[in-house]
């Protein structure tokens, strides 16, 4: 049922992870394992060609956006750079997401499993590309992380009133339309799952549609104002057409979803409370609803 990686492909994932908690630390820690991630990727074969072409264009992106907004306030070149590295951010890290570029031979954990009666069978990836997303993001542009227990403490307040609600909001609009039904259950896969869903999946979504997207906009429309309500709606609506795979329904409710991260965002300025949002909603989906869907 669980594929096993061999010990040098392990160490890959272990590295990649490694990088993502490394985000809460110095920057030199995360830049090493990512690093020493990419070289074991390519020593592994999870990376191949030109994975490492599209790392580099990530990271300079994002680089480029940080060092265009450090010019000065109005003038043309820093609206002209930070618009055009935006726009490549987005496209890239979207690509990246969907595993639309080559390079990426991400290793498959589950396939096709069926996690309970009457659930479309379950395919579980490790995936470097995506996660990849989300380290070049928070580590270039989002930098301003809760690093303090006093400031957890704040967060955890601003959010706790919104989280359980938007839960239940969601969950109920889901078996409304017939997308899930009640399943409560406990699989001991959850164990791989979960961390493989908040360190590689919520990180990664979060830092693009959060972090990235509805920050820029509500710091560029601050002068308007529904200037934040406009970036909250714009996050969401793009990450509920992120899911267009999944179908019209799918896609409603990520966006139902997206508007509840991008609250939880805007109220804690934390994209650690927009992941915690993110798998608050998805470990309910997972434990007490069919998983992924009902067929």
């Amino acid at each position: 049922m669980i594929n096993t990686p061999s010990a040098l492909v392990a160490a890959v994932y272990c590295t990649l992870l490694l990088a993502v908690i490394g985000l809460w630390t110095r920057r030199w820690v995360w830049i090493g394992a990512l690093s020493s991630a990419v070289i074991l990727g390519y020593l592994s074969k999870v990376l191949v060609g030109p994975a490492l072409v599209w790392i580099v264009a990530l990271a300079g992106l994002c680089f480029g956006y940080e060092r265009a907004r450090a010019l000065p306030s109005g003038a043309a070149p820093r609206i002209a750079w930070m618009s055009l590295a935006a726009l490549g951010i987005v496209v890239l890290s979207v690509l990246l997401g969907m595993h639309a570029l080559p390079g990426f031979h991400n290793f498959l954990v589950l396939d096709r499993v069926v996690l309970s009666e009457g659930a479309e069978p379950f395919t579980l990836y490790l995936n470097f590309d995506k996660t990849l997303v989300g380290i070049c993001i928070v580590g270039l542009c989002h930098r301003a992380l809760l690093t303090r227990a006093s400031q957890w403490r704040q967060a955890l307040r601003r959010a706790a009133p919104i989280v359980p609600a938007h839960v239940a909001l969601v969950a109920a609009a889901a078996c409304a339309i017939g997308y899930l039904t009640w399943q409560p259950k406990w699989i001991p896969l959850f164990w791989i799952w979960a961390p493989v869903n908040l360190f590689f999946v919520c990180l990664s979504e979060e830092a693009v549609f959060r972090g990235f997207i509805q920050r820029e906009l509500a710091t560029a429309l601050r002068g308007l104002r529904a200037g934040n309500a406009i970036a909250i709606v714009s996050g969401a609506l793009l990450f509920g057409l992120a899911h267009f795979g999944g179908g019209i329904s799918y896609v409603a409710l990520a966006t139902a979803a997206g508007l509840g991260y991008g609250i939880v965002y805007s109220r804690t300025q934390s994209i650690e409370m927009a992941m915690l949002a993110h798998f608050a909603l998805n470990t309910a989906h997972f434990l007490l609803f069919t998983y992924p869907r009902h067929l």
